[in-house]
């Protein structure tokens, strides 16, 4: 799985997100934020739920990120996916309109989006929430304490700081 900030930080924030959910689009600033106060001291797992009954185009994004991914550019895309205007359109138009936001090599991207290379990755991802009892996005783990929906900076820091304390 993707992972940003530091990769041997004390505390982990694995998120379960589903990128056409409103709710995930609104709590990425604040992940950032949570990075930022807490540098070398959180890393970021990003695993994929695409709720496909509520957001039955939001796989193919998740799709689309591994294969940027697959070009070390996850977190680019991700981000530009997040931030951008394309809402729900995974048109051929609005996914390359995303890839070169994310500076990525578009042939090798399409090429890897017209195949089945992430599927079992993102079943992975999906079969590893349904396990943990989620059922709605955002969800999020800190050091395995399950917090819902789109926290704000303050929810996340009560958590990270009772973690940090009980080191």
């Amino acid at each position: 799985a993707p992972v940003r900030g530091n990769p041997n930080a004390p505390v982990t924030i694995v998120e379960f997100s589903d990128f056409h959910c409103p709710y995930c689009r609104t709590v990425q600033p604040t992940l950032l934020q949570v990075l930022e106060r807490y540098k070398g001291k959180v890393r970021l797992v990003y695993k994929d739920l695409p709720l496909d009954g509520l957001h039955p185009n939001a796989r193919r994004v998740s799709k689309a990120a591994r294969c940027a991914g697959d070009q070390g550019k996850f977190w680019e895309f991700h981000d530009a996916a997040y931030a951008g205007t394309v809402g729900t359109d995974v048109s051929p138009e609005a996914m390359t309109k995303l890839a070169t936001a994310a500076a990525l090599d578009l042939a090798a991207f399409e090429q890897c989006l017209t195949s089945d290379k992430h599927e079992a990755g993102i079943q992975s991802d999906l079969a590893q929430a349904e396990r943990l009892g989620l059922s709605g996005t955002p969800a999020f783990f800190v050091n395995g304490r399950l917090l819902t929906g789109a926290q704000p900076l303050e929810g996340f820091a009560k958590v990270i700081d009772e973690e940090l304390a009980g080191r």
